[in-house]
């Protein structure tokens, strides 16, 4: 079976999936959830509130490198909103400020970019796609990346793995109400190009080892973000059909990239890429009786 972050076939013409998502275009923000007057240096004050916990890991594009969060084009998908908290690199909880916080300046192991966090992470995008969903939510992300590592860097019991668990471990003990991830989100295979039994035998060993984790277990779930165009993204299809209710894929072959054939999706493609994980998500929770 395959494993912080799935459950319908979404198509081009489905809302948010097409030039139509309101992601296309600058739309309208409620003046209180608005980026205006949001103090993110400030501990946060409600972190008793948060409703969904979600583990980011893989590679550049879970990164999302090059990309930019871009509030003055874009004041409804790329916002600062006090509903969507992130785990900083040195600062613990904060609410979410992809502008100006460091967030993964090591990333396992160091790889000193950019110290502050510009891009549109995808870690946002799916919080902030799942508080428009459902206003009632407050969601906690922890973001893990390294970029240019096959799958066998997070073997589990390993160093990259043990220091990956040490940061959900941080980071839930400083959470009053939640002791779990709710739903890892994985985008990694761009260095595993020639995918086959050797990926899926160690995407099904990573997920049993999550599993074992107390902060993980086997009710919460796991999401595999199709990669630009890679054979993994057959493997990651069988999420869907293996029998697993809490493991699925989310779409993205159709996505724009930041260069024409490269493999690095651009900004507009991370907004789409949360719209569509949160509803895979959510359908997931419905089929198995979650709120």
């Amino acid at each position: 079976m395959l494993v912080v972050l799935a459950v319908v076939t979404l198509s081009m013409g489905c809302s948010g999936d097409t030039s139509s998502d309101p992601s296309a275009t600058p739309g309208a923000v409620d003046p209180q959830e608005s980026s205006y007057g949001i103090d993110t240096d400030a501990f946060p004050g409600n972190l008793h509130l948060v409703t969904d916990v979600i583990l980011t890991a893989g590679q550049s594009n879970a990164l999302a490198d090059g990309t930019r969060f871009e509030p003055a084009n874009y004041p409804q998908q790329d916002r600062i909103d006090r509903r969507i908290l992130v785990w900083t690199q040195y600062n613990g909880w904060k609410v979410a400020n992809p502008l100006n916080q460091i967030w993964e300046n090591d990333r396992y192991p160091a790889r000193l970019w950019d110290p502050v966090n510009s891009n549109n992470p995808p870690g946002y995008q799916i919080a902030r796609a799942i508080v428009d969903a459902d206003p009632s939510r407050v969601v906690a992300f922890i973001p893990t990346s390294t970029p240019s590592q096959s799958i066998r860097y997070w073997r589990y019991g390993e160093e990259p793995y043990n220091n990956i668990k040490q940061r959900v471990e941080s980071a839930l003990n400083d959470l009053p109400s939640k002791s779990n991830v709710d739903l890892i989100w994985w985008m990694q295979g761009e260095s595993d190009a020639n995918a086959d039994d050797f990926y899926r035998r160690e995407l099904a060993a990573l997920i049993s080892g999550w599993r074992t984790e107390a902060w993980y277990g086997e009710g919460n779930y796991f999401i595999a973000n199709e990669t630009v165009g890679f054979d993994v993204n057959r493997i990651f299809h069988e999420l869907r059909i293996d029998g697993d209710p809490y493991t699925d894929y989310s779409e993205a072959t159709d996505l724009p990239t930041r260069h024409p054939g490269g493999d690095h999706f651009n900004s507009e493609a991370y907004r789409i890429i949360g719209n569509r994980v949160q509803r895979v998500y959510f359908d997931m929770r419905s089929a198995n009786g979650s709120q």
